[in-house]
């Protein structure tokens, strides 16, 4: 029954404070906490399932009403669905109240808002319950980087010429000159634990190779399992790219499909390693404490049954080979490589030991059949209800809580980072109860069953003898295409067909008590054969292919679970997962170390000290430093300057103007759009008129505009999925007055996306004009600050500058320093495989000594290749050009901020990149003047470490760290020069710091040690307060946050190469990627402009 004192209504965009739109109201509790054992720290803080329960109310946009109850266990939104419509949901502020309270949404419940302070706080910030950082690692950190030489080596790597034959090795990247001194101390925590191994436990490394059994002298002509034509008749053998060897001909020998590998190695290591305890990663790599009793060949064969196939697999035991366990715990105390491996080992150090460490530490959840693992390091719990988010109709996908893991190397010791992670998954179960979850809706249960994996009971002709389960692949129900244009297609009479609705063509001979050569009905064929009568209330299961359908009952159909979801996230899914997921640190930290270590194995003592491996109990501590924050400056009214106040990362543009206006705008055009069949014309008075406020607002803000003539002002209609054909003739007409700037006032529809990219194709490579969408639903707010916000994006494309820092970046006010960001961006999240597709290049540059001006150029490469090709080379001269032509002279020192490559890619960057920009600036600087300054830093947001507060004086509302918060030190190497730094105010969530590690250092290498590290830090924090259309501190320093969103506009240019990947992928082979691409570089008046914005 539903609980009808459920109160307050999930509006359709509920906030997630649980106000919002719609009246989207409603409570989280945040006081049910769970009775722990285990210090007051993160160090196995556990609540039992008898602890008070929090509970979440709201009732649905539907009337649907029901009363959310959260478990003490893994602080779960966990509720009852009981309520008779809509399937309201009231979710609880989750992880014994540490949790916010979630979103309302269409037809669930609003969540809670946030109090004062979250529960836990007090435990957190027991004084006497917080370690401080490990004064023997801070000792030896200190002692290290004092004996490091830094000017010789940074002198010797610009001398440097790198070959492509010689990779650069780890003695060029820049040694760390010393650890910065400014700021404000502060201890943190940090989601890492200690990571002891002993040196004295020998650990053996095998590589897999698996390929399928030679068939070459099998009889050829077995028929298939229907006894019908012979199974691959004609048929030339696929080709592989393994490597011949003694048992077969290449041609015939195949790799295995990916789902296939865990099965294979799991029965492999059941033969030859029945008494030596190993770990693996179920792919291609095994640890073991022992040798293997292998044949003398090191292959063993397997027979991979599970898919009802008697397939057959060679696996070949290559190894072993000792893992350097003793080196890398040797060069973590010495930061020096032996003298024999100078000048030739690769960065990053010993990874082949550490990833043994991660394969390690990862076995027991991997080979946990209770939780699902996606890649290499990350973990779901799979019964854990509480850790789970159903998402509901039309898919039934869920959102569950797992756990990242890694083994890093760190100054004096090894680390075990550990971090929350959030997946969606498909839908699991027996498919019969699938269909009644769905209610019968048979196209819904078609889409979602499709591709996934599922284990199908074969019943038996022989009473005594048990079924047996294969696994198999659903097609997805019995459709009636399928069999497509075979002779004797099935006959099936609608999508969701039950057993008596389908027939299939039988074959002879048939099985006693059927006729062959004729149709038979499912549910004839299992009555006869197997005695056993289909269930008529559900349809049958395709569980081959469309061409050659195999059909099963639903009831013996069983979905396996922990398949993630494989396509890209719809709106209301992400918006969902982003309210799932968005917890306080508090509530991150505390998973972490008490289910998270569950999950992970890592409180399995036994298994690990085989190996000589013990995790640590507590999150480790480190030192950080609270950067001061730089002072803004505008103009006033008398265009005067004015400094502003900031407060956490954040100041208001009120009684304020840009800095430096822009071009005048002069000859301008506006654009009202509707949708067919829609009404967002009945509002176009009201639009026109706060069109006109609007235009005064932005001459309040120092933008000049003109008055926009009649004639420039058009409504359009478009009609869905062809927006160009209605919109593409006003910009012709407008075509004649050479217009500088189009406002285009959208729907706010679905197609808005549509709409947006053809505006954006038209306007910046077609016709010239630069551009400003408005949602008309923000138009008519009248919001001064939506208006200020989209005011500061015109200013920044006209050429202004909407602030600057009071006291200018030394190495850059006198003209002499150019900074540059460059990201390239690759296809992914798209339908089918993508082949073909292109990977896309964004290079910005800056061009005054306020670094408010960020020009840009953009073009495609092969597709999901990171490394930049010869075209970096002519593109950069290109920055050095326009930098000459600005300032009339060519930059003394250029700063390099490179976004996006992984450690494993560093060497790579200096190999291949460096010398591309070395290259440029040989076009333009003679050798009496040399060549200019490179400082080539990398900046990486995508990684899994992050900082916690310990101290209540040192964090944000939202409970994260304070911005400007830097840590170099605790979780980092003392030979690498690198930190993260946090420049941004969390507002939600937990903050993600960005980590800077410097490739090559010619810039601050004569400096002081100290004066060094500060610079490079100071550096980064304040140009993260140069954002120009924001009026806060961003995460990532705009160089590279620039890159990234140029990288973004300039996929919208081929948006219809990339949302029909699977048409392109099939019609564009014969060519490079590059000859297929549509070219992204933007019409002429547009060249030097920051149109991307």
């Amino acid at each position: 029954m539903a609980d009808y004192r459920g109160r307050g209504r999930g509006g359709e965009r509920g906030g997630d404070r649980g106000r919002g739109r719609g009246r989207g109201r409603g409570r989280g509790d945040f006081e049910g906490q769970g009775r722990g054992r285990g210090s007051d720290t993160f160090s196995g803080y556990r609540g039992h399932d008898d602890s008070p329960r929090g509970r979440g109310r709201g009732r649905g946009d539907f009337e649907g009403q029901g009363r959310g109850r959260g478990s003490a266990t893994f602080s779960g939104y966990q509720g009852h669905d009981d309520s008779p419509r809509g399937r309201g949901r009231g979710q609880r502020g989750g992880n014994y109240g540490a949790d916010r309270g979630r979103a309302g949404r269409p037809g669930y419940g609003g969540g809670g808002g946030r109090p004062d302070k979250f529960a836990g706080e007090d435990m957190v910030f027991n004084p006497g319950a917080i370690p401080q950082p490990d004064p023997a690692i801070t000792k030896l950190e200190d002692n290290l980087v004092k004996g490091q030489g830094v000017g010789a080596l940074t002198a010797k790597m610009a001398q440097a010429q790198i070959s492509a034959t010689q990779p650069p090795t780890d003695i060029w990247f820049p040694r760390r000159p010393a650890f910065g001194t400014q700021g404000n101390p502060v201890v943190l925590w940090a989601n890492y634990f200690t990571l002891d191994a002993s040196a004295k436990v020998p650990l053996l490394k095998y590589s897999l190779e698996i390929t399928e059994k030679d068939k070459a002298q099998e009889k050829s002509g077995t028929s298939d399992e229907k006894g019908g034509k012979p199974k691959g008749k004609g048929k030339k053998p696929k080709e592989s790219g393994n490597k011949p060897n003694q048992s077969g001909d290449e041609s015939t020998k195949r790799k295995p499909r990916s789902r296939k590998i865990h099965g294979i190695i799991k029965s492999a290591l059941d033969q030859v390693a029945k008494s030596v305890t190993f770990a693996t990663e179920f792919k291609d790599q095994v640890i073991s404490l022992e040798p293997f009793v292998l044949p003398e060949n090191k292959t063993v064969t397997v027979a991979y049954l599970e898919e009802g196939r008697d397939d057959e697999y060679e696996v070949k035991f290559n190894g072993p080979s000792t893992v350097d366990l003793p080196g890398l715990l040797s060069y973590l105390t010495t930061m020096r490589n032996p003298p024999e491996d100078s000048g030739k080992i690769t960065f990053p150090r010993f990874q082949d030991a550490i990833d043994a460490l991660s394969i390690i530490t990862g076995y027991y959840a991997r080979s946990n059949a209770s939780s699902s693992a996606l890649g290499r390091s990350r973990y779901f719990p799979l019964t854990l209800k509480g850790e789970q988010f159903d998402l509901g109709y039309p898919d039934f996908n869920r959102i569950i809580r797992g756990y990242f893991q890694s083994a890093r190397p760190a100054t004096g010791r090894l680390i075990l980072n550990a971090n929350v992670s959030h997946g969606v998954f498909r839908p699991t179960g027996v498919v019969s109860d699938l269909v009644e979850q769905f209610e019968n809706h048979y196209p819904s249960i078609h889409k979602s069953l499709a591709r996934l994996r599922a284990r199908c009971t074969i019943l038996s002709e022989d009473k005594n003898q048990k079924p047996r389960v294969i696994l198999k692949i659903i097609s997805g129900l019995a459709d009636r295409f399928d069999g497509g244009k075979t002779t004797n297609k099935p006959k099936v009479q609608r999508l969701g067909a039950g057993a008596a609705d389908v027939q299939f063509y039988l074959n002879a001979p048939a099985p006693a008590g059927l006729q062959g050569n004729a149709f038979c009905s499912v549910a004839d064929y299992y009555k006869k054969r197997y005695g056993y009568t289909v269930n008529p209330k559900y349809p049958v299961v395709n569980v081959g292919s469309q061409v050659k359908p195999v059909y099963m009952p639903a009831e013996l159909v069983e979905v396996i679970d922990g398949q993630p979801l494989r396509r890209k996230t719809t709106p209301n899914e992400t918006r969902d997962m982003i309210n799932f997921s968005c917890r306080s640190p508090f509530a991150n930290a505390t998973s972490i170390s008490t289910y998270g270590r569950q999950v992970l194995g890592l409180d399995n003592p036994e298994f690990l000290r085989r190996f000589g491996i013990q995790v640590g109990k507590t999150l480790l501590t480190v030192h950080g430093r609270e950067l001061l924050p730089p002072t803004i400056v505008y103009k006033d009214k008398q265009m005067k300057d004015k400094v502003v106040n900031v407060n956490e990362g954040e100041w208001n543009m009120e009684s304020v103007r840009v800095f430096k206006p822009g071009r005048a705008i002069e000859r301008w055009f506006w654009i009202s759009i509707d949708v067919s069949g829609h009404r967002a014309h009945q509002r176009f008075q009201e639009v026109s008129d706060n069109m006109d406020n609007w235009v005064e607002f932005l001459k309040t803000q120092g933008i000049a505009i003109g008055k926009c003539l009649p004639d420039n002002v058009a409504k359009v209609t478009v009609q869905q999925h062809s927006p160009a054909d209605a919109i593409r003739p006003v910009f012709q007409k407008m075509k004649a007055q050479n217009p500088q700037f189009v406002f285009v006032v959208l729907p706010g529809r679905k197609t808005d996306t549509e709409i947006y990219n053809v505006v954006k194709k038209l306007g910046d490579r077609e016709f010239g004009y630069l551009s400003q969408n408005i949602l008309q639903q923000n138009l008519l707010k009248n919001s001064p600050q939506v208006w200020a916000n989209l005011g500061l994006k015109i200013n920044l494309k006209m050429g202004g500058i909407n602030h600057k820092l009071r006291d200018d970046i030394t190495i850059v006010k006198k003209k002499v320093t150019m900074v540059v960001g460059y990201d390239v961006t690759h296809p992914t999240n798209l339908a089918g495989n993508a082949q073909g597709l292109p990977s896309i290049v964004g290079l910005v540059s800056s061009i005054d000594q306020h670094l408010g001006q960020w020009p840009a150029t953009s073009w495609a490469q092969e597709g999901r290749k990171e490394m930049l090709g010869q075209e970096l080379e002519e593109r950069f001269k290109g920055r050095l050009e326009l930098f000459r032509g600005v300032n009339q002279r060519l930059p003394e020192n250029i700063i390099i901020y490179r976004d996006g490559v992984s450690e494993g890619q560093f060497a790579t960057v200096l190999e291949k990149e460096l010398p591309l920009i070395r290259n440029a600036c040989r076009g333009f600087y003679s050798p009496a003047s040399g060549l200019p300054k490179l400082l080539l830093v990398v900046s990486v947001k995508r990684h899994q470490t992050r900082f916690y507060p310990t101290n209540k004086n040192h964090m944000v509302r939202s409970r994260n760290i304070k911005n400007g918060t830097v840590v170099d030190r605790g979780v980092t190497q003392a030979s690498t020069w690198d930190f993260f730094l946090t420049a941004h105010k969390g507002l939600q969530g937990t903050s993600r710091p960005a980590h800077y590690t410097v490739l090559l250092d010619e810039v601050f290498k004569d400096m002081p040690r100290e004066e060094a590290a500060n610079q490079l830090e100071k550096l980064t924090y304040e140009l993260c307060h140069l954002f120009g259309r924001a009026t806060k501190a961003v995460s990532i320093c705009p160089p590279a946050y620039y890159a990234d969103i140029l990288c973004t506009r300039s996929r919208v240019y081929l948006s219809d190469m990339f949302e029909n990947s699977d048409t392109y992928s099939t019609t564009s082979s014969g060519k490079s990627e590059t000859e297929r691409v549509i070219p992204v570089d933007v019409h002429k008046n547009l060249v030097n402009s920051m149109y991307y914005i």
